[in-house]
Parts: structure tokens; sequence; C-alpha cells
């Protein structure tokens, strides 16, 4: 008779405590399901697993929190319990949903952004309110698109016509500025870092300011998904810019050149390095043909620096990687920081990392554990090294494979928050998200890992005339023939479903 009365007694806040908690389970983990199924991230035998876990959840669950028990207890601890469970699901539903945010914020990039300035005295006083009657100076046969559309805004905010100067080279132009046969000169921001290069110009920015910023953006073209990317070979072009406070969609030069070249069935990676001062032929007009620095491409557009180098190797780039300083630091350090392997022991010179550490940093032959700042200046040195701006190439390859190798890795699963914060706005691609999450499938089926080859083509320098820079001859590198052909050989091996075989040094 106890038992019945206690199977009939009224409900309780106990009762209806359970039933509640049970809704919110069933609701989260409906939520679960269909949110990760929405990321297209996970493989369909992990959902499987994951739907038949939670129906068990569920079904066990269910006496526990609608049946009447005899002792109140029982219940608040199975709800209790409920709780906890649909708290894990809630992390788990947000944790999928930073991830598909920041993959679609970083990839398939359709905008590029290119700055223009107009620099004055640094005494001038005015602003471009008062430049009705001001004459400018410009470049006769570079950057005229930016020009023409910047002195056509003058125009139309001024009311009067702007005139200006053609001027053929960039020295050229300042000097005019210096001699005050021009009130302002129009220069893209990509020939800044280049002008300073120069020994009498370094204190250009000192000598000048900023009197007008115009920024142009162009469309970029999505590329289609590709439903073979885990099938067949593909090229990534990793571009590594010196560009640590502007927006990563700006243009902007190159400093590091990497070619990628990934086969994922037999999951072999080649990395290929480029010096960045090597000498090239341009492809797009109206440079077509003519020689420049590789960094210099990279002020026309990212896609001009991978068609260079496609042209160099003879094989055609599939997508492209932007990350700049800023970036590969908070990289870094949310995975908790990497292991490198250096070939040689070196320390770097003060103020070369970044302007929070102005300290030197030494590294030994062999393996070094490295944070975000050690890391930006193992891969920025260059000066203290025997081989110089060679070895940095290779240094910045060794810290490419240590990344890789440590976010292939379980370890991951403990920084991903981290990791995603780290990389959007400091790191862009054009890959579609579709082949990313294909590829982030094909690593979970099976975990397997990638065998990394890295490669360095190298030559000898001279100075000689630079396209996008007109009238000025600069430090260039000529490339090595013989490197550059071993180079596109290792990428057949790979490409063909070989494993690279790098030359006897």
């Amino acid at each position: 008779m106890k038992n019945v009365r206690a199977s009939k007694r009224p409900w309780g806040l106990a009762d209806w405590f359970g039933v509640a908690a049970l809704i919110l389970l069933v609701v989260c983990s409906l939520i679960l399901y269909v949110r990760l199924r929405a990321t297209d991230m996970v493989i369909e035998s992990l959902m499987n697993a994951l739907l038949y876990g939670l129906i068990g959840v569920n079904v066990v669950m269910l006496p526990f929190l609608l049946i009447r028990w005899r002792h109140a207890a029982v219940k608040i601890v199975a709800g209790v319990l409920a709780l906890i469970l649909s708290g894990g699901m809630l992390y788990a539903i947000s944790a999928a949903d930073s991830v598909q945010k920041a993959l679609q914020n970083i990839s398939g990039q359709q905008v590029e952004e290119e700055i223009t300035y107009i620099y004055v005295d640094k005494d001038n006083k005015d602003d471009i309110g008062d430049a009705v009657d001001y004459h400018f100076g410009a470049l006769a046969a570079a950057d005229v698109e930016n020009t023409t559309a910047l002195l056509a805004k003058l125009t139309e905010g001024l009311g009067a016509e702007v005139t200006h100067a053609s001027y053929d080279g960039v020295p050229e132009l300042v000097q005019a500025l210096y001699d005050g046969e021009v009130d302002g000169i129009i220069l893209n921001q990509g020939y800044i870092a280049l002008l300073e290069e120069m020994e009498e110009y370094a204190d250009f920015s000192e000598r000048t300011r900023v009197f007008y910023e115009f920024t142009t953006k162009r469309e970029v073209e999505p590329i289609k998904p590709n439903p073979a990317i885990t099938r067949e070979p593909f090229v990534v072009y990793c571009s590594g810019i010196d560009s640590r406070r502007t927006n990563i969609n700006i243009k902007s030069l190159s400093d590091v050149n990497i070619m990628a070249i990934v086969n994922p069935e037999t999951r072999q990676v080649l990395l290929l390095n480029t010096p960045r001062d090597y000498y090239l032929p341009l492809v797009s007009a109206p440079y077509t043909g003519k020689l420049d620095k590789l960094t210099h491409a990279g002020a026309i557009s990212i896609e001009e620096s991978m068609k260079v180098l496609s042209q160099l190797y003879g094989v055609e780039g599939d997508y492209y990687i932007r990350v700049n300083f800023a970036g590969l630091v908070q990289i870094v350090d949310a995975l908790d920081g990497i292991e490198v392997v250096s070939e040689t022991s070196f320390t770097t010179v003060p103020l070369s990392v970044n302007d929070k550490n102005e300290k030197p940093y030494t590294f030994k032959e062999g393996v070094n554990q490295l944070d975000g700042n050690s890391a930006l200046a193992f891969c920025r040195e260059r000066k203290h090294l025997k081989d110089g701006d060679n070895q940095r190439g290779r240094n910045q390859m060794a810290v490419i494979k240590g990344i890789v190798d440590k976010a292939v890795s379980p370890q991951i699963l403990s920084s991903y928050d981290e990791l995603l914060k780290a990389v959007e706005g400091c790191f862009i691609t054009n890959m579609p998200y579709e082949d990313m999450s294909g590829l982030v499938k094909m690593q979970l089926k099976d975990m397997r890992g990638w065998n990394i080859t890295t490669y360095a083509v190298s030559g000898s320098g001279d100075m000689e005339p630079c396209a996008t820079m007109p009238g000025m001859n600069l430090w260039v590198m000529r490339p090595n023939e013989e490197m550059v052909n071993i180079a596109k050989g290792l990428v057949q091996q790979v490409i063909n479903g070989e494993v690279p075989t790098l030359p006897e040094k």
C-alpha cells in the first residue's frame, strides 16, 4: 500500500524540475546534432556515433526524470546531471558555431584593398580643404589607375581642376617634393618601404606627413570548390607580409614566398621557398615580361605573386594564404608554442622582433621550443645568419612545419578557441569553405600524419632596374637555374605520388 501511495503522490517541485531538465536535454541534443551537421566538418561515421550516443543518453535519463520516485533526491540528482550534460552540449554548439564562422571569415576572400597617399612636407599645416591651388606630383607610368581615381576624387571634393606633374621614377618624384617643385606627391603605400631602403631617402617618413589617404577596393572573383580536393594534388601559395598594423586585405610587399605542393593521397607536402629578392619576369599588364623582385609582385596583387611563382616552377597555383607577422605571433601562442628544428645556432639583433620586445633571442642548432615572439624572431632574422636571406627562408619553412605538426595533433582540441581568435584578422585565404571542410573530414577519417619536405632555391646578387620602381636600381637575386630545376623535379615527384628526394649536400 505504501508503494502505491508513493506512485500516486501529487507532483512536486522535484518532478517539475525533472521534466524541465529532460526537455532541455532533448532540445540541446537536437540542436547539437543539427549544428554539427551544418558545419560539414564531421565525417558521417562520427555523426552516426554522435546520434546514437545522444539517443542513448536521453533514453537512459528518461525514466529518472519522468517517473515520480519515492525519494525526490533521485530526481534532483538526475536533473542536475541532465543540466550538466546540457551545459556541455551548449558549449559544443557554441564551439561549432565559432569554428564555422571563423573559417568562413578567413576563407574565400573577395575584396582586396589598396591605399594611395598624398604626402606633403612635415611642416605643412594645411588640410585637404586648403589644397585648391596645390600642384601635385605623380608617377607617369606606375599606379596610374589609382592616381587617376584620386585626382578625380580631389577635383570633385575641391570643386576645381587639380593640376599635377608626372615623374618617371620614385626618387625624382620625392625629390620634386623636397625641392618645392610640387606641393604634394601622390604615392602608393607599397612604395614607402622600398623607398626608405635607399640611404638618401631613409628619413622620408620623418620629413613628410600624410596629407590625404585614398583607399580603393577591388572585388576578387571567388574560386569554385574542388570536389577532388582530398584525392588530387594541389598547390598553395603562402605569402607572409611585414604589415603588423594594417588590414590584412591591403596589398603589400610579400617578404615570405613559399609554395606548398600537397598530395592528399600520399600525405606528402613540399614546402618550396623562393627569396623575396628573386629577379623574375612579371605576368600581368602593364608589366608583362618585365623583370622585378618577387616581393614587388605582391604590391600588384597576391594573385600576381602566385602567377610569377607558377611560371617559375611550371606548376599552377590553386590557392593562396596570406598571414602577417602579428598573426604569426598570435597563432603560435594560441598553439601553446611549437617545436622547431634550427639548422644552425644564431642570435637575433635587437629591435628586430616587435614593438614590445627589444631584446635579442638566441637559438641553438637542433630542436628549439618557441613561443610567438621567439618564432617571429626566428623567422625574421637574416643579418646574423651566414647564408643571410637564404637561411631565413629555410627558417620560415621550419616554423611553418612546426605550426602544421602542432595543428594536426590532438593537442589542438584544447586551444581551438584561442587559435580561431588568432587567425581572424591576421590570416586570409581564397580557399573555399567547402574545400577546407573536405580536408578537415579527410584528416578526421584516419588521423594520418603528413610528411613535410622543405627546399629553398638561391642565386647571386646584383644591382638591377625593377619594373614597378621606375628610376631605381635595386639589389636583386638572379636565380640559380640548377636549383630551380631541382625544385621543379621535387614538385613533379610530389604530384606523381612519389616521396621527394632531396639532393645530397
